[in-house]
């Protein structure tokens, strides 16, 4: 299968090395020292469950239009989705499926608009990764898993043979009749995460272990669970009180990117994370006071990263 990974970072970076060590063709869009050293180099993964092991894929800065991919996976950073499409765009063929695994909610609505209905694939990626210098790639704790599925349920043939091609490569995936509800469950879980540790710039421990904190967490994610269910999707209502226990047991561990990305003054994810809980919570008529609170307060940060001087 020809596949071209959107995004040569943390996961684009382990699941495409994977893919190419398998045997498919995979060609990577990457920049910079990115660029330079897997040209030079090649592509490492350091691997907790898989190795250590080098590729040597094709690796390209731009798309020319003269290759078509049967799947592209779509691994960019939310706010790099406008230029990422446009970046990607040569690259899409009549039979090409477009998979994104990326955080939160919208990245497949704006498929749809750019490329139509036909070549979304929605997915979510379970896997613990960083990129720890150009070129490489490390991934630890669990086996990396993805669930993926069409949006309307559809258990379709290409579905099944993206999620065969994945296997060959060693990654755990489930085809769904309700992605959907993979993506809402993992979207409480990063509005959490992700949204409380960026507002009060702390460790997620800390988060935690302060009792207003900790109670403004199960606040973002019940709401979020509560648009999720107006929105049509099955979620648990235990689903915040499970998510909370395990936060429990791993917090020393946890860090958001999203925190990352604000200590370094990069642009946020916000808008597809706690933005998406609070706009679609308006077209629901759910009230989302703690997640439309985090979008507002760190739409300053993120427009100062885009250059903006205002909202």
């Amino acid at each position: 299968m020809k596949i071209l990974i959107m995004g040569t970072g943390a996961i684009g970076g382990c699941y495409g090395g994977l893919l190419a060590r398998s045997g498919e063709d995979v060609v990577f869009a990457a920049r910079s020292d990115n660029l330079r050293t897997i040209r030079e180099r090649g592509l490492r993964v350091e691997s907790a469950t898989f190795g250590e092991f080098t590729v040597h894929p094709e690796v390209v800065a731009a798309l020319d239009g003269t290759w078509k991919a049967d799947l592209i996976i779509l691994c960019v950073k939310g706010y790099h989705n406008e230029q990422a499409m446009s970046d990607l765009a040569p690259a899409v063929g009549d039979g090409t499926t477009i998979l994104t695994l990326q955080n939160g909610i919208g990245s497949g609505e704006q498929i749809v608009q750019r490329f139509g209905s036909k070549k979304e694939l929605l997915g979510a990626a379970y896997i613990d990764a960083e990129r720890t210098e150009p070129g490489v790639f490390a991934q630890r704790g669990s086996p990396p898993r993805i669930v993926l599925g069409e949006e309307d349920g559809d258990i379709s043939e290409r579905a099944q043979a993206i999620a065969e091609v994945l296997r060959g490569a060693g990654i755990e995936t489930e085809v769904s009749p309700n992605v959907l509800t993979a993506l809402w469950s993992k979207l409480i879980y990063i509005c959490a995460l992700s949204g409380m540790s960026c507002i009060t710039r702390a460790s997620f421990t800390e988060v935690l272990d302060t009792p207003e904190t900790r109670a403004m967490t199960m606040q973002v994610m019940s709401e979020a669970l509560k648009v999720g269910q107006a929105s049509g999707v099955p979620l648990d209502d235990g689903l915040p009180d499970s998510v909370m226990a395990g936060f429990l047991e791993e917090k020393d561990g946890l860090i958001s990117s999203m925190h990352t990305d604000l200590i370094a003054g990069n642009p946020l994810e916000v808008s597809l994370i706690n933005g998406a809980v609070a706009r679609i919570g308006k077209e629901v008529g759910v009230e989302t006071p703690a997640n439309s609170f985090i979008t507002a307060c760190l739409s300053i940060a993120d427009n100062k990263a885009r250059g903006n001087s205002a909202p």
